[in-house]
């Protein structure tokens, strides 16, 4: 959180009973509301609060007020909070919506990689040994490698994001190092967690030293979480960022210490490339806590009509379709 603060949020943020939040302008024609929004974005998911501690106490309600705020947004909540918060919101007589906001792809890995690939598809099998020859054989055209040392982390970080900037991401201008503040998070996020022995870079290397893929990953309870990966559009002949993932499961699944592989992400429809492996899919949420009074009830209004378009586009995409 110190990192995503310092990046993105450098004026400070809002804090109520420990948990930080940042001003956000909704607006709606000549309307604008502000809202209190969990410090989150598209890059760094599931910022961990303990939304139940706070938002059915009297100091959520007054730093509504204090604002001048139509509600609070949280985002990026992890399935087992929801039944807690939808009791505590309840039983404080809070008008909320509580919202299905990403489907993450996990993977076990308290079984053998051996039990791993048996549960895949014959053709998955059989692919996936294929892949891991390219690694495995004396021969192999491909290098695995992870890192958890701080000391090598700043050359490494750099060559990842140089990487990614050369991918269709950096075409598109949706890489790391075309926004400052992302550029920044994500180097000082990579040393904070090497410090604190958390850093799990993944690195796939051809066999002339170049890279040709990375995971920028974070061990945190078990579960090994991918916070950002890239591949050299290159190599795409030897499916580096295939290879790499099946390469990272394998590792997981022989460290006594991880028992989930996580593929973060964004939206309810996870890629196909990222389900081949997945043994299930876990959902994260979005809670909007409504302010007392008109502003609230406008809030309100306007996240409801944006739910009922965002069904009636569905229902014409599956119509078209």
């Amino acid at each position: 959180m110190k990192c995503w603060l310092s990046a993105y949020a450098p004026q400070g943020a809002i804090c109520v009973e420990g948990v930080h939040f940042l001003e956000h302008i909704h607006s709606l024609n000549a309307i604008s509301l502000r809202v209190l929004h969990s410090p989150t974005n598209l890059q760094t998911p599931r910022h961990s609060i303990v939304a139940e501690a706070s938002l059915g106490s009297p100091e959520i309600r007054h730093a509504l007020r204090r604002h001048r705020a139509a509600g609070v947004i949280l985002e990026y909540l992890p399935h087992p909070d929801m039944e807690t918060i939808r009791t505590t919101l309840q039983s404080a007589g809070l008008r909320h919506l509580v919202i299905a906001q990403a489907a993450i792809p996990v993977t076990v890995c308290t079984h053998t990689f051996d039990h791993f690939v048996e549960l895949r598809s014959k053709r998955e099998r059989q692919r996936t040994r294929k892949l891991l020859r390219l690694v495995d054989d004396a021969d192999g055209s491909l290098c695995f490698s992870v890192i958890t040392d701080g000391a090598q982390v700043a050359p490494l970080i750099e060559e990842c994001l140089a990487l990614e900037q050369a991918s269709w991401k950096g075409r598109e201008g949706t890489a790391i190092l075309d926004k400052p503040e992302d550029a920044r998070f994500y180097r000082q996020l990579a040393q904070d967690l090497a410090a604190a022995g958390l850093l799990r870079l993944a690195l796939l290397h051809d066999r002339a030293g170049q890279l040709v893929a990375f995971e920028l990953c974070m061990a945190w309870d078990g579960r090994l979480i991918a916070l950002k990966t890239s591949c050299s559009e290159r190599h795409l002949d030897l499916s580096p960022g295939h290879v790499l993932a099946l390469l990272h499961i394998r590792h997981c699944c022989a460290d006594p210490t991880i028992s989930l592989y996580d593929v973060t992400g964004n939206g309810l429809s996870p890629a196909p490339h990222l389900l081949r492996y997945a043994d299930r899919q876990e959902l994260l949420w979005r809670v909007i806590l409504f302010a007392p009074g008109w502003r609230g009830r406008i809030l309100q209004l306007m996240w409801q009509a944006r739910l009922r378009l965002r069904s009636v586009k569905r229902f014409v995409a599956s119509r078209c379709g």
